[in-house]
């Protein structure tokens, strides 16, 4: 009998931790996006993929308050200029994996060039209606003993952020989380929380490695406050 409810619990906590695990961005991130050199044969210029602006929408918000909703609000803001930036297109369409390789893992089949061309378009899986737009339902909860910063799952436009490191993270660092689910949002996965070269984990680090630098320079600095 001890053994039948071990079992149970066994599935079923596999079941819960695996379907957490699809959908998580871990704070243990020390891996730098590389961007493919002008000067390699592989290198694509910019100008040549298509782009049209896509814009932040928030649809809901759950639990965020006072600091807290400033800080989502300013991590709205720098989101949005990152991705519409020229930068932002170079280091994507050039990104380059851990092998050398300009490509992202789990691309189902997607070349980089592609994959830029979906995260603009803006269509997510279950509101495919809304071009240009990124849509967000988020909802902040606090689950002290997770090492997840945030989750969702494929049936759900919500995303579900952890209290426990949404309080300690600057407006940069929720750019990215929001960015790597929202990648989720439009059809991209990843293998595992280790899969770092996957279009969710590279395209939040980008843009964390991006809006942590715009927020500091002296040019933005005041726009962004």
């Amino acid at each position: 009998m001890r053994k039948w409810i071990f079992s149970i619990f066994t599935v079923l906590f596999s079941t819960f931790a695996f379907s957490d695990a699809q959908c998580e961005m871990k704070h243990q991130n020390k891996f730098k996006p590389q961007i493919m050199n002008s000067s390699n044969h592989s290198y694509v210029h910019p100008d040549t993929v298509l782009s049209n602006p896509l814009f932040v929408k928030v649809m809901s918000l759950q639990g965020f308050y006072n600091d807290n909703l400033k800080k989502m609000e300013k991590a709205f803001e720098v989101l949005e200029k990152v991705v519409n930036s020229d930068e932002f297109k170079d280091r994507v369409v050039n990104f380059k994996n851990t092998k050398g390789e300009r490509a992202f893992a789990s691309n189902k089949g997607l070349s980089n060039e592609q994959i830029y061309e979906v995260f603009m378009e803006g269509r997510e899986t279950l509101r495919p209606n809304t071009p240009g737009e990124m849509n967000f339902d988020l909802r902040l909860y606090n689950r002290s003993w997770s090492r997840v910063i945030g989750y969702t799952t494929p049936d759900t436009n919500l995303i579900n952020i952890n209290w426990k490191y949404f309080k300690n993270f600057g407006a940069h660092e929720v750019a990215a989380n929001l960015a790597h689910e929202w990648t989720h949002k439009i059809g991209f996965d990843h293998s595992s929380a280790a899969e770092h070269d996957s279009a969710p984990y590279a395209i939040g680090y980008i843009i964390e490695e991006m809006a942590a630098k715009l927020i500091t320079s002296p040019t933005q600095k005041v726009a962004l406050q």
